[in-house]
């Protein structure tokens, strides 16, 4: 916020609002850069103290080169994959019912919350049944690693390749299909109109993929990401290991820049839900043949999700004995998911304002917003250790929920992302007419702003929760002795075999995370039905 903007507010009275605004987005924009800058300092002194094998990881010796190029490979054939079948998937629903389309929709975004471990165990199973039938089959290694890193973020590619798609204009589409086939309608209108969101959406799977190291290590697959970790345990040094994710942040960095303009048009797409007119589209038998197979591929990832984890628990009472023998880092889990909401929810509504501003402020506020997205989970866990032990903030050091502020580092930009589209869909006018017509600004913000951003509000909710339980590689590093989350407790059980203790463990967070979906959706849906009755009955 400018200065003159300050001095407009204090003369019309709204200055405490507007301090209070400009004090959260500026903490909002602050956490999210503290790690690189932590890291920053910690590279500064080291540099200044002449220690002499700082540059050491700047070296970029084979093998570290082989492990960037995998990380590239693999992250690269899991999001091309993802948005080829999403792309498959997804042009077979342009003509489905509101209604049957909304519920898919949904089910994938309940589904895309599940933690990518979940995944691995379930898919381990079925990997070792199908090694008892044909023993050839492989349990380890890069196939593995790709198969189930596809598996997992298959419903979230499928879920973006649809945005991708709702970001056309029918009207072009309907329009090209008086005079050509739609197949060709698809290949020269839709695919080109939708390549921005589509390679944006493909930047958004590659960066996640890229900075994960859960998965490829569960099946035996080096990373990068879990060296960057491997070399910060052998150290201890955090401006050692800033330089040695220097090669793979470049990159992560790169695809960012590269999609923002992307990740601006699927946070732009007006109508997720496009009301879709007309005859179904006809296409040649053979792109008919690889649309069901892209809707197999949908069908058994969710039945191996759900049959896995089922036959995997030996019954009733071992999930008891797994849930009570693990609940102490339950209630940790569920009180840094709790406490990364009251955090980040507030600062991400503050900085939702900036992300609507035109020019290069509002170019800077995205492109903070997007750079968490961009650093792998290791660097940000050891970026707010360096962090918080500079002089200025030792004394303050937040060790308990030192676990809630990297989860509030990593996903408030979503919050802040859906709170900028809900915006977008509330007429200004509304707050000039509530300023001309309440009483006062109280009355404001209870019968007019919250109501209107409620929405918003409760998916911003939604999705930190689900993010938080499945958060993995910044927690495992910030951690306080004796406080473990239900997150680490599973993946390190999983270094040592699956088993009926684990099984039982990953149905209790998939269960959570499906009851935090679900509950979001449901909360939207009776807020949408509330405030349209009420319109009505105001009208009448």
């Amino acid at each position: 916020m400018d200065m003159p903007e300050v001095f407009r507010s204090i003369h019309t009275g709204h200055a405490p609002e507007t301090i209070l605004r400009l004090v959260a987005t500026g903490l909002f924009f602050f956490l999210l850069l503290l790690p690189l800058a932590g890291l920053s300092c910690d590279l500064i002194q080291a540099i200044l103290n002449g220690s002499s094998d700082i540059m050491v990881p700047l070296l970029l010796t084979p093998r570290r080169l082989g492990l960037l190029g995998a990380s590239i490979g693999l992250a690269s054939a899991v999001a091309g994959a993802g948005i080829i079948i999403g792309i498959l998937f997804m042009s077979a629903l342009t003509t489905t019912r509101r209604n049957l389309l909304y519920g898919i929709l949904l089910l994938l975004l309940a589904l895309a919350g599940i933690p990518p471990y979940i995944h691995a165990l379930t898919w381990s199973e079925a990997f070792h049944s199908a090694a008892a039938v044909f023993p050839g089959v492989p349990s380890t290694g890069w196939l593995i690693s790709f198969w189930v890193e596809l598996m997992a973020l298959l419903p979230l590619s499928l879920f973006l390749s649809w945005i991708a798609f709702a970001s056309v204009d029918t009207r072009l589409t309907d329009a090209g299909r008086i005079v050509r086939s739609d197949l060709q309608v698809l290949f020269s209108i839709t695919l080109p109109l939708a390549a921005p969101a589509l390679g944006a959406a493909f930047g958004f799977v590659f960066l996640i993929c890229c900075t994960d190291y859960s998965v490829p290590s569960l099946f035996g697959a080096d990373v990068y990401a879990l060296d960057i970790f491997a070399q910060f345990s052998a150290s201890n040094s955090p401006s050692q290991a800033f330089l040695y994710a220097l090669p793979l942040l470049l990159v992560t960095l790169i695809v960012m820049i590269a999609c923002r303009r992307g990740i601006r048009t699927l946070a732009q797409t007006p109508d997720w839900l496009p009301v879709r007119h007309g005859t179904p589209p006809y296409y040649p038998g053979w792109f008919l043949a690889l649309q069901r197979g892209a809707a197999a591929m949908v069908i058994v990832q969710i039945g191996v999700l759900f049959t896995g984890l089922i036959l995997a628990i030996q019954g009733p009472e071992a999930l008891i004995t797994s849930i009570l023998m693990a609940q102490n880092e339950l209630m940790f889990s569920l009180f840094t998911a709790l406490l990364v909401i009251v955090i980040s929810v507030p600062l991400a509504y503050a900085a939702a304002g900036e992300l609507s501003r035109p020019g290069i402020r509002g170019a800077a506020a995205w492109t903070i917003t997007l750079i968490p997205l961009a650093v792998p989970a290791p660097l940000i866990g050891i970026g707010m250790i360096t962090a918080g032990n500079l002089p200025v903030l030792s004394a303050v050091y937040p060790g308990l929920i030192m676990p809630a502020l990297v989860s509030v580092v990593r996903f408030a930009p979503f919050a802040a992302i859906v709170l900028f589209i809900q915006k977008r869909f509330i007429d200004p006018a509304l707050f000039d007419a509530a300023a001309v017509f309440t009483r006062n600004r109280a009355d404001t913000l209870t019968r007019i702003s919250l109501p209107l951003y409620a929405p918003g509000l409760v998916v911003s909710a939604g999705i930190l929760a689900a993010l938080t339980l499945a958060e993995l590689g910044a927690t495992l590093i910030v951690s306080p002795p004796g406080h473990a989350t239900i997150t680490m407790r599973i993946y390190n059980y999983l270094h040592y075999g699956s088993s009926s203790d684990v099984a039982g463990l990953c149905m209790m967070v998939t269960v959570l995370t499906l009851a935090v979906s679900t509950g979001t959706i449901l909360a939207i849906w009776a807020l949408s039905r509330h405030f349209t009755t009420g319109t009505g009955k105001s009208g009448t």
